[in-house]
């Protein structure tokens, strides 16, 4: 009998032993807010403080890091700002088990200096916020996997997200622009050329007006990217929380853009104009975690004027294209040869 014992002791012991580590150490979605939130340390570094999951690591691995910069008044206090969003989902079990190659991903939200009212569009923080990047990379510089950095921003924080990722190229592999409050600088577009962007907006949205700011950031950056394929625009027709005019689409992208509403009227198109059915193995998280920095294979693509999306450009095109067709039908405008009559 205490041979038996003994046994089945033995093999409990090497069953321990042996599991993987993040299998008994992480926290599952069902678990809930607090117990995923309990993830999170704080920290502070150039003035910023901050709050930051670490996954568990495993030797020989290394990890993506995702930097998510938060909207204007979700910085009332540090903790807020995953509080509120509900990135704190992205810390959970199955969520870091879709980050692909690595299963886990370190992510850093930091708290934007300055009070509740402060914003992450003011460029006069992202000196010190890159600092602070750096700061956090050079203290996992065993674990973090340097080519794969990704930047997202809801709202203000989408605004600091492209000013961010233009100011530091070379830096980020893949960006996420959540409701971007932000004019549309084609300059800026075209400096992030060759860099993958999910962008995510509510038509409804009159906060982060959807025509004038999404809207036109998407036709912009059809017009400018050299990875249209690699780049996705989601809408939703209406999503509404707290009554704000459907400008909260963090919460859509914080459950990985799975499991929304019937009647949300969500749709995913890349920039060939192609939809995209997300699911579990084509999440927002599978896709930011497939890219590596200066991997993304640029297309062959053509920005000439005959493929614009703006409705202006569109209007001279045609003008112009209505006097060759009488006067030189045989002309080919088109920089990329083809005859458009």
């Amino acid at each position: 009998m205490k041979k038996i014992l003994s046994l089945l002791l033995a093999v409990i012991m090497l069953n321990l032993c042996t599991a993987p580590l993040y299998a008994s150490a992480a926290v599952s979605i069902w678990q809930g807010q607090d117990a995923l939130y309990s993830q999170w340390a704080s920290g502070s570094g150039h003035g910023i403080e901050y709050k930051s999951f670490s996954p568990e690591v495993k030797e020989g691995v290394k990890y993506p890091l995702v930097v998510l910069l938060h909207g204007k008044y979700s910085g009332s206090s540090n903790g807020e700002q995953v509080k509120d969003t509900d990135f704190y989902l992205w810390s959970s079990a199955e969520f870091q088990a879709r980050f692909k190659d690595s299963q886990g991903a370190y992510i850093l939200m930091p708290r934007c200096p300055g009070g509740d009212g402060s914003s992450w569009s003011v460029e006069s923080h992202h000196d010190d916020l890159k600092a602070l990047i750096d700061d956090f990379i050079s203290a996992h510089a065993n674990s973090i996997d340097t080519s794969r950095i990704y930047l997202g921003g809801w709202s203000k924080g989408g605004a600091g997200t492209v000013k961010m990722a233009v100011k530091y190229p070379d830096f980020f592999a893949a960006l996420i622009v959540m409701a971007p409050h932000y004019t549309v600088n084609e300059s800026h577009l075209r400096a992030l050329s060759d860099t993958p962007i999910w962008l995510v907006a509510c038509k409804d949205d009159i906060t982060a007006t959807y025509a004038t700011m999404s809207k036109a950031f998407w036709n912009t950056l059809k017009d400018t990217t050299n990875v249209p394929a690699s780049c996705r625009f989601t809408t939703f027709e209406k999503y509404n929380y707290y009554d704000a005019a459907s400008h909260y689409v963090q919460f859509a992208v914080a459950n990985d853009l799975l499991n929304q509403p019937s009647d949300c009227g969500m749709y995913t198109q890349n920039a060939k104009g192609s939809s995209i059915a997300t699911h579990e193995s084509e999440s927002i998280i599978t896709w930011l975690s497939s890219f590596r920095l200066g991997e993304t294979e640029r297309e062959d693509v053509c920005h000439c004027e005959c493929h614009s999306s703006k409705g202006f450009a569109k209007f001279i095109w045609s003008i112009k294209r209505f006097f060759w067709m009488i006067f030189s039908p045989s002309k080919k405008l088109c920089g990329c040869g083809a005859n458009h009559w």
